[in-house]
């Protein structure tokens, strides 16, 4: 082969890369729709939580919002929100939570409001963990709530942490149901729940809104089927893909009350129009 060959096919390789790249950049950014600009800030009907934050094990400092525990309570819930949310918008829906006395730690992930660095599925699962040492520092038990997107964090952060339980809501068992068509073929992050599953030991409760047409309840389904973990589903009539904290408040804060008293066998779920339990699996 002539120099000049070789030469014209790694200038076309250079470029196919450069190509690449640049769609995997383009389809990040489509998958994950970060909000930019500062944190929003909700009405408070209560306590207004602090303002602070983590840096994560790269050296990116992250903001998040956190309601310390009460009424002699030392737990703490941390929130991990969804793709095209803010940690802002997920504070006003959770502070329910921290109403009860609860620990609350509202998460943020890079790249989203003023945050630094740009969003990948290392790099939120690297940010969960930075919150949740966070956490760990000022509680004895941490659990972790995570919605859409959230819930898949909470999964691969389950199978990195010791975690008292995990919630999800209206979390996906595979990509394709999260991301624009052409995503998945174009950028590496696959958010591989269900194998992810296979390594998480952490009772899970998992919850999904009977109405939802955004992801489908049997998502939800599926991944409480492929747990081996002590699991509860439940699917909430009245409930769409956005969190709807009235109705579910009542079953997160039931799920962790059952858990500490081991009673998760008598769980209570209001409004709900499926639920089903399960004990641990031998692994």
């Amino acid at each position: 082969m002539k120099r000049t060959q070789i030469v014209l096919l790694a200038l076309l390789g250079l470029t196919l890369l450069a190509v690449q790249t640049g769609c995997a950049h383009f389809a990040r950014e489509q998958l994950y729709a970060p909000p930019v600009g500062p944190i929003a800030v909700p009405e408070w009907t209560g306590p207004e939580p602090e303002r602070v934050a983590v840096t994560t094990e790269d050296g990116l400092e992250l903001a998040g919002l956190y309601w310390a525990p009460g009424n002699g309570s030392a737990d703490i819930i941390l929130v991990l929100h969804g793709r095209r949310d803010n940690a802002g918008r997920m504070a006003g829906y959770v502070q329910r939570l921290a109403e009860s006395g609860r620990g609350v730690l509202v998460a943020s992930y890079r790249g989203f409001n003023d945050n630094p660095g740009s969003p990948t599925e290392a790099g939120l699962v690297a940010d969960a963990r930075a919150f949740y040492r966070f956490a760990r520092a000022r509680g004895n038990d941490v659990y972790v709530f995570g919605h859409s997107l959230g819930g898949a964090v909470a999964i691969q952060l389950a199978a990195r942490e010791e975690l008292a339980g995990i919630v999800t809501l209206a979390t996906f068992s595979d990509l394709g149901e999260a991301a624009p068509f052409y995503s998945e073929l174009l950028i590496p992050d696959s958010w591989e729940s269900i194998v992810a599953l296979s390594r998480v030991e952490e009772p899970i409760l998992f919850i999904h809104g009977a109405d939802d047409d955004y992801v489908e309840p049997s998502h939800s389904r599926r991944l409480f089927r492929t747990t081996c973990s002590l699991a509860a589903l439940a699917i909430i009539e009245g409930v769409r893909h956005r969190p709807n904290f009235r109705l579910i408040q009542p079953l997160i804060t039931g799920w962790v009350d059952a858990l500490r008293t081991g009673t998760t066998d008598t769980l209570v779920a209001p409004n709900a129009v499926d639920l089903d339990r399960k004990p641990a699996c031998t692994r």
